[in-house]
Order: C-alpha cells, then structure tokens, then sequence
C-alpha cells in the first residue's frame, strides 16, 4: 500500500480555482476575483492535473477552457464547493439559535462586594447569555472549576502558583487586617507581632478556608503554642466583623474597602470597630478570576472577564 501523502492531498481551494477559471476563461482574471496571485491559481490547476494524472485545462493565448476531463471534474466538484462554502454561513446561523450559557463560582462576599456591578453591567449588555452563579468556598470554588463543572471561579487565593491547566487574572490584592473593637487591650501594645495577637481570644474563619489556614500557618510557623483560643469560628466575613464587634475576640482577615461599604448595614456602628494591617505577617489576598486552559475561549466568558478587570480599575 503506498503512504498517503497528506500534505499533498487535493484541497478545496483548487477545486474553487479550477471552477473560477472554467467560469472566467483565464488565470488572472480567476486570480484577481479569488484574491490570489496569477501563479498560484496556475499551480493549484497544476495540483489537480497531477493528482489525477490527466490534462484538465487548454490554453490559447489569453483564453483557457476546460478539457473534457476538466469540464468532468468541473461538474463533480461544483456541488462540493458549494456545499463547503455554505457550511460557514450555515454554522453561523445556527450558532446564533444556541443558548449561550456561562457558569460562575465564587464565595458569597465575592460575589455581593466584587463582582454584584460587573454582574449588572454584563447582564445588561449580554441579555442572550445565560448566566448562573454559584456560591461557594474559594477553595471548593476551584475544585469545581478544575473539575469542569464551572467556566468560571472568581476566587481569593494565598498564591499565584496555579497547575498549567489553569490560567488566571488578577482583580485585587487586599491586605490581612486586624479587627478588633476601638477599646480592646490589643491596641494598647507597642508592637503587634503574631504571639501578642495569640494571647487574646479569636474569632477565626472555619477549618479548610484560605484566611484560616494562612492564620494557623503564621501562628505556628512563629512559635504560639497550641491550642488558640478560638471563641468562634463562621463562615462568612460578614458575621465574623459581626462578633468582633459584639466583644467576642478580635480577627485577622483579608479586607477590602468594597466589602466594608457594602456590609456597613451589619455593624451596630462600624465606628466601633479599628482595622490595622499585619500583611508584614500574614500577606495578602489574590482575588482572581480563574479558567481552564483550551484552545479559543468562548467570546462571552472573554466579555465576563473584561467586564470584571474594567469594573476594578474603575473602582482604582
């Protein structure tokens, strides 16, 4: 069995060429209304005479016609062409019928303070898209990305050092903050280092989150001994602040001036309470949106991100 010689296969373009110059009556004027060069249009009727080792055109001075062979061909291939040459207008039509369809998932916070404006201005632009958004964990938010059940995770993240399957954007950086009331001993220390803030009571994020494990990690890393005295432990930030204020314990958190603004309605009075910044200690968090590596990312999941980047440095 001979190798088949792919590269060297007949192509479509020279069918389309051979059907021009039979149409046409010559190799420029194919040439021009293809968009090709004169000797290209030769070579390509050239690749079908070898391909199927038969004369298919006869020149005559400026004029060329078709043999019985080519005009043969001719036939066979027209409808081919023709059916090919639909296949984009046809693919684009139904394309438009396709319910275009987005998926989001992000932590609740994320999704009130950093992406509630970016999400109505998408909406509004892109009433076709099918948007659901999901609440969840950052950290479950990016097992369900990489699992492929979301298109998109818009999370916070300690590091930047993702899997190559992965690609992200960066939104923002906030710093981790100490909360506590305006009158709390905790102020009252010449230095704040992590084994001061250890001897007081903590309201901590739940087991399994970002801010927790950074804020166990840097505890243990400078020696505080075990056990913390963790007065409670939730599952948002905004109840977190919430009993902070309330007296329970102060907290070291990753916060944004959009997460204050937006959550000024849970706090007695948000003059109670005192942020410092410990990001010498405990770092910062990466807000950002994260989606799989392909090949050509669908047109309205690129709109979505750039929507979010615009919105942010608006906000900047």
């Amino acid at each position: 069995m001979s190798k088949r010689r792919y590269y060297k296969q007949v192509r479509v373009s020279q069918y389309r060429s051979l059907l021009t110059v039979a149409r046409l009556g010559g190799f420029a004027a194919a040439a021009e209304q293809l968009e090709l060069s004169t000797p290209s249009v030769w070579q390509q009727i050239r690749a079908l005479e070898n391909e199927f080792e038969v004369s298919l055109v006869e020149v005559d001075g400026q004029h060329v016609s078709l043999t019985e062979e080519g005009d043969l061909l001719a036939q066979l291939a027209g409808p081919v062409v023709l059916g090919f040459d639909s296949i984009q207008e046809e693919f684009s039509q139904q394309c438009r019928s396709v319910q275009k369809k987005l998926s989001v998932a992000s932590p609740s916070n994320v999704l009130i303070t950093e992406l509630s404006a970016p999400i109505v201005e998408y909406q509004a632009c892109y009433p076709d898209v099918e948007l659901k958004l999901i609440d969840a964990a950052s950290n479950p938010a990016r097992a369900l990305l990489e699992a492929g059940e979301v298109d998109l995770a818009v999370v916070g993240q300690l590091q930047t050092d993702f899997p190559v399957t992965l690609e992200y954007d960066l939104v923002a950086e906030f710093p981790f903050m100490l909360v506590c009331p305006k009158d709390h001993p905790v102020l009252e220390l010449k230095r704040i280092t992590p084994k001061a803030l250890a001897r007081f009571p903590l309201v901590m994020s739940l087991h399994g989150t970002n801010t927790r494990a950074r804020v166990d990690e840097v505890f243990e890393s400078t020696g505080v001994a075990s056990p913390l005295r963790v007065a409670c432990e939730t599952s948002t930030k905004g109840l977190q602040l919430q009993y902070i204020e309330l007296g329970f314990g102060i907290g070291i958190i990753p916060i944004s001036p959009q997460f204050l603004k937006a959550n000024q309605s849970v706090f007695r009075d948000p003059r109670n309470l005192v942020f410092r910044d410990v990001s010498k200690f405990f770092g910062i968090e990466h807000i950002v949106i994260l989606r799989r590596k392909r090949r050509r990312e669908p047109i309205h999941q690129h709109d979505f991100r750039d929507v979010v980047l615009r919105k942010r440095l608006e906000v900047k």
